[in-house]
């Protein structure tokens, strides 16, 4: 994420999910990782992120702004 963010504007949601008294990053956050709660926040993210390029690329206002700035963009 951090290498991304140097390219491109990056926001960095978290996708919240029952997982107890777990610590993140270690065996038993996995195992809540993959119940159907975990499942249904990762299936709402992905809605909600869905959702957002729709809205922007219908909206034609908003299109040729990020045309226009894609266009303009230098690489580093």
């Amino acid at each position: 994420m951090g290498n991304v963010s140097h390219l491109v504007p990056t926001i960095h949601p978290v996708i919240g999910y029952d997982c107890g008294d777990a610590i993140m990053h270690n065996p038993e956050f996995t195992r809540h990782g993959t119940t159907p709660g975990a499942d249904r926040a990762v299936l709402d993210g992905g809605l909600a992120m869905a959702w957002t390029a729709l809205d922007l690329a219908t909206d034609d206002t908003h299109r040729a702004t990020l045309a226009r700035r894609l266009k303009t963009r230098t690489r580093a």
